[in-house]
């Protein structure tokens, strides 16, 4: 018997995937290639025994090779066969059931209009149905135009080219009343040709004949406007098609054998492209791929403006576009009320929602009762929420019976907890919301986590809508952020988000004195130890005219404590003066004493040590005299400070460990950190680089255990300084640099400045003399834009004597 060959059963996917990959359609466009029969093409694609001279031609023609993919096997083949009669090839057209609208806006959607040709052309996972789901007026049908022209059909001309994959393209356009059998007449008789539908008796053989016509011809059906033949999302079959005969052909375009494709645009995710065997299931993500569509980026949105002739400000067209996060429509709306009249737009906010008004409430009408609740319950909300959220926000009631949980959990800083069922109804309704674009969702890798909000024009329309309500939705979502704040082991800004909304929500609601208790007490030591100066500052300066008297000079000392940080050391002088003033005519003891020990480090900062240690030794006095442990601990470092200076080394080091051994009584990490490193410095001052080296990493390794940004930017600086000091270069520079980066990315000019010169130092050892003249500049501006004159004094002599 002689020996056959057929594709091996492991290799059968890697066969079909290659016919498309090189051009052939079906296996009809192989067939009429090769003059091979369909029976033997057919034998290739499924395995079975062939004649080598066909299976080595098709292999040839599909660019694979023999060896890698046959099978050879002991059988009997078949006789080769003569080559069938040529057939005519099908016609290729164009069938619109109404003109294909044009597109006035084109900008920004180049890459995603890429993206979806590649998609719908893939030769290995093709989805049969690409679903374009967005707002009204988001741009879906000029994406789907001219996704069409990048597929190889003449928009204009109505025909196709001939490197179109397609043998046909289809165009309907649904509208409230299009009937099923509106769209079979359509498909049947304009798209195949057939006479006369009446002998189709039911809506199974029409989809029968339809799928048979899609099975036979390469087709490509866009279906626009969907959303006009599903029931709204207050419907108790929200999302399915009105008529269940339009639901079965969503269907079958989907789930039965066919070699065509769909497109469809609609507000709405169709719920009949689910598997029907299934409740509640989801689209085939291989079968149907979902492309929510969002609005331009800002940048193409002010293209947009620009290319509608308005002559506002690049700012003012920046925050046109922002306003409506890319709506094209909307742009477009805004840009015809702007014209020619420069800044009346940003002058009148109020026309963005107006303009919006009737597409939402066009949406919105369209959603339960339950849905349109909890938008305007997050209509209030300033960042993602995830579903937990969601479901405190949809239960919680101002009731006292009803709400106890949610009170509880406020109270407490605790999450409330939710049965399954709860959770359940609020991702029903989620759902519902998500797939009508109303809701927004992004996926937090890190976290692994979905959260939802709400677009900017959306959040305006809603809390005009429900301005009176304003006050109680405050309050909801104030209470859920209240029921976030006890979280263990915070490390990030994200592990803060609770703390930081019940701020804000706090200060909306005028409870004043809470919204400065939690700057004060839970914000300060995280975003100030992990170097988020600005936000901080920006805290206490929203707050500082709401405080009481009180609270007043506390403020006054934390913004200024901001301004000496940062060098701007005359500003911070200034709020630690005001705050002293009011301290001292309250007698305020402990805010006095703190006031002076902060005006100490203006003067030692600026170099006027006998004017810090005065001051410290006030602070240090009274510090005795209240039994301010820590307070006293400070002095005696900063006292320290002022000895080392002055070259005073060993009184400094008595000074330093006197304070250490309090800080160690106290159990104060931050400040034992702190010590530490002095210490590095008077041994580096000593030359004992090793000893230095010890200390430096200590402090080090507390500063990163703790998350104190500072504390690790500068203990990096001292190792730098200390192998500068051993004359190890390179070590030296990679640890400079390091720390300059993160000195930069603080703020704190002082020790930028000091960095800088350090380089200097480095790169004149290197002979580089441009280099350390380009740093000894940046540091000598930065040391007297500070004012810090004995800095200046102590480089310049330096400077120059080498």
């Amino acid at each position: 018997m002689p020996r056959g060959i057929k594709v091996s059963n492991d290799k059968i996917d890697t066969v079909k995937q290659s016919l498309r990959r090189n051009g052939f359609a079906r296996q009809r466009d192989l067939v009429e290639k090769l003059g091979i029969s369909k029976n033997t093409v057919n034998k290739f694609f499924t395995g079975k025994i062939i004649e080598y001279l066909n299976f080595e031609e098709i292999c040839r023609a599909l660019n694979l090779e023999v060896n890698e993919i046959a099978e050879f096997i002991d059988g009997e083949i078949e006789e080769p066969q003569a080559a069938p009669e040529p057939q005519p090839s099908q016609k290729s057209k164009v069938v619109l059931q109404q003109a294909i609208p044009s597109v006035p806006v084109w900008k920004g959607r180049d890459e995603i209009l890429t993206q979806l040709q590649q998609t719908i052309l893939s030769p290995e996972n093709a989805p049969k149905v690409l679903a374009i789901i967005g707002q009204g007026g988001i741009g879906k049908t000029s994406l789907v135009v001219k996704l069409l022209a990048a597929l190889g059909m003449n928009i204009s001309n109505q025909n196709l080219a001939e490197n179109c994959p397609y043998q046909c393209v289809m165009y309907f356009k649904t509208q409230e009343g299009t009937s099923f059998d509106d769209v079979v007449e359509f498909i049947l008789k304009e798209g195949f040709g057939i006479q006369t539908t009446e002998n189709f008796k039911t809506a199974d053989e029409k989809i029968s004949k339809i799928i048979q016509g899609f099975l036979q011809t390469r087709c490509l059906l866009v279906l626009d406007n969907l959303e006009s033949i599903l029931q709204p999302a207050n419907h108790s079959l929200a999302g399915k098609a009105i008529s269940p005969d339009w639901g079965k052909l969503l269907n079958a375009l989907v789930y039965q054998q066919h070699q065509s494709q769909t497109i469809l645009t609609s507000r709405e995710v169709p719920a009949d492209l689910a598997d029907i065997r299934y409740p509640d299931a989801e689209p085939d993500s291989e079968l149907v791929n979902i492309i929510p569509l969002a609005g331009v980026a800002t940048a193409a949105g002010v293209e947009i403006l620009q290319q509608r002739q308005l002559q506002d400000s690049l700012a003012d067209l920046y925050w046109i576009s922002e306003r409506v996060d890319g709506h094209v429509f909307l742009l477009t709306q805004l840009a015809a009320i702007g014209k020619g009249k420069p800044g009346y737009l940003r002058k009148h906010p109020e026309l963005v929602t107006k303009k919006a008004e009737p597409i939402l409430k066009e949406q919105l009408a369209r959603q339960t009762e339950a849905a349109q609740d909890l938008l305007r319950r997050m209509c209030v909300l300033r960042v993602g929420i995830d579903i937990r959220g969601l479901t405190f926000l949809r239960l919680y009631t101002d009731d006292r019976e009803k709400g106890i949980r949610f009170n509880r959990a406020a109270m407490l800083g605790k999450p409330a907890k939710f049965t399954e069922a709860e959770i359940r109804e609020t991702e029903v309704i989620l759902k519902q919301l998500v797939d009508s674009n109303l809701v927004q969702s992004r996926y937090d890798e890190q976290q692994c986590e979905v959260f939802y909000d709400l677009h900017r024009v959306i959040i305006e329309f809603l809390q005009a809508e429900y301005k009176d309500e304003l006050p109680n939705l405050l309050e909801s979502v104030y209470k859920f952020y209240c029921s976030g704040k006890n979280i263990e082991n915070l490390r990030t800004l994200e592990d803060l988000l609770p703390v930081l909304e019940a701020q804000y929500f706090a200060l909306q609601l005028g409870n004043y004195s809470e919204a400065f208790r939690l700057v004060s007490w839970e914000l300060e030591k995280y975003l100030r130890r992990w170097g988020h100066w600005n936000l901080l500052k920006d805290l206490y300066e929203q707050i500082l005219p709401k405080v009481d008297e009180d609270d007043y000079p506390v403020c006054l000392r934390q913004i200024g404590r901001f301004y000496r940080d940062t060098g701007n050391w005359d500003l911070a002088e200034k709020y630690f003066q005001d705050a002293l003033a009011i301290e001292e005519k309250e007698k305020d003891k402990k805010g006095m004493a703190t006031c002076w020990g902060w005006l100490g480090d203006i003067e030692r900062k600026r170099g006027n040590w006998d004017a810090a240690e005065r001051l410290y030794r006030q602070s240090l006095e009274l510090m005795t005299e209240l039994g301010d442990r820590s307070g006293m601990a400070s002095c005696w470092g900063l006292l320290g400070e002022i000895e080392r200076k002055r070259g005073n080394w060993d009184e400094a080091e008595r000074l330093y460990r006197q304070a250490l051994e309090l800080m160690k009584e106290l159990g104060d990490r931050s400040g034992i950190a702190s010590c530490w490193g002095l210490l590095g410095d008077i041994e580096r001052n000593r030359g004992n680089w090793d000893a230095a080296d010890r200390l430096y990493r200590q402090a080090l390794e507390l500063m990163t255990e703790l998350g104190a940004q500072a504390g690790i930017a500068t203990s990096i600086g001292c190792l730098g300084e200390n192998e500068l000091g051993r004359g190890n270069l390179e070590t030296a520079e990679n640890l400079l640099k390091e720390a300059l980066a993160k000195m930069e990315e603080l703020g704190i000019t002082w020790h930028i400045a000091e960095t800088n010169y350090d380089l200097a130092k480095l790169e004149r050892k290197r002979d580089n003399l441009e280099l350390a003249q380009q740093y000894y500049q940046t540091a000598h501006r930065l040391f007297q834009k500070l004012g810090a004159a004995k800095d200046l004094e102590r480089i310049e002599k330096e400077w120059n004597a080498n």
